[in-house]
C-alpha cells in the first residue's frame, strides 16, 4: 500500500522527537502541500450546509489539508467543531500497526451520520520505503476523515474534480478498493488516498499524505 499507514498522512522533519524544520524544509513542504491542497481550498472555501459529496469533501479539506502538517490545527478544529476527542480505549480501533509518535482522534456526527477524525505522526513504512527509497524512513504526518460509505461514487468524483484529474492509481485491497495521486517533488512526497469498502455498512477513508526527505 503506497501511504496508507492504518489511518491516513502528512509529514514534517523531527530527530529524537524535535521538530526540525531549516528554512529551505518548510518551503518544500509548504510547496508539496500546496500542491494538494490548493485545488481543495479552491473549489471549497465553504463547505456546503446540504448533506452530500461536496460537504463531505468539504469538511476533508478544512479538517485535513488546511491544517497539515500541524497536529494542533488539526485539534483546534476538531474543538472548533465541539467534536468528542478519543482517549484510552477508543484510540485502539484507529491504531496503526507501525511505530508511531503521535496519535489523536474525534468523533462527530453531522446531519446524523458519524465520521471519525484521526491524525497520526509516524516515520513512512515499508511500502512507502519499496515504492520510494528516496522517501524510506521519512518522517511524516497524517490526516484521515473516516466517512459513511453510502455515496462512494459522487465523493470520488468531487475528489477527482477538486485534484484536477483522475486518481494516478487505483487497487483492491481485499473488499477495500482505493484510489491514489501522488505528488513528488526532489524533498517531499505526497498523498490523497480514497478507500472504498465493498460494504456499504462500513466507513470510507479520506486521506492526505505528505512525507519530506530532509
Amino acid at each position: 500500500m503506497a501511504a496508507r499507514s492504518a489511518t491516513g498522512c502528512v509529514a514534517i522533519v523531527a530527530l529524537n522527537g524535535a521538530v526540525l524544520m531549516s528554512f529551505n524544509s518548510v518551503r518544500t513542504l509548504l510547496l508539496a502541500i500546496a500542491a494538494i491542497a490548493l485545488p481543495m481550498l479552491a473549489s471549497a472555501q465553504t463547505i456546503p450546509k446540504e448533506m452530500g459529496a461536496a460537504r463531505t469533501v468539504g469538511l476533508f479539506n478544512f479538517l485535513c489539508l488546511k491544517h497539515l502538517p500541524d497536529l494542533d490545527g488539526i485539534e483546534r478544529a476538531a474543538g472548533f467543531g465541539e467534536f468528542d476527542q478519543l482517549l484510552n480505549g477508543d484510540l485502539v480501533p484507529y491504531m496503526p500497526e507501525i511505530a508511531h509518535e503521535a496519535l489523536r482522534g474525534w468523533r462527530y456526527h453531522d446531519h446524523g451520520e458519524e465520521y471519525i477524525l484521526t491524525a497520526l505522526r509516524s516515520r513512512a513504512d515499508a511500502a512507502v520505503g519499496q515504492q520510494m527509497p528516496a522517501f524510506a524512513g521519512a518522517a511524516g504526518t497524517t490526516c484521515s476523515l473516516r466517512v459513511p460509505n453510502t455515496q462512494p461514487e459522487p465523493v470520488l468524483g468531487e475528489l477527482t474534480r477538486v485534484m484536477g484529474r483522475a486518481a494516478d492509481k487505483t487497487w483492491q485491497e481485499g473488499a477495500t478498493r482505493v484510489y491514489s495521486w501522488t505528488h513528488q517533488q526532489p524533498d517531499a512526497l505526497s498523498f490523497v488516498h480514497y478507500y472504498v469498502p465493498e460494504s456499504k455498512g462500513a466507513k470510507a477513508v479520506i486521506e492526505a499524505s505528505v512525507y519530506l526527505n530532509k
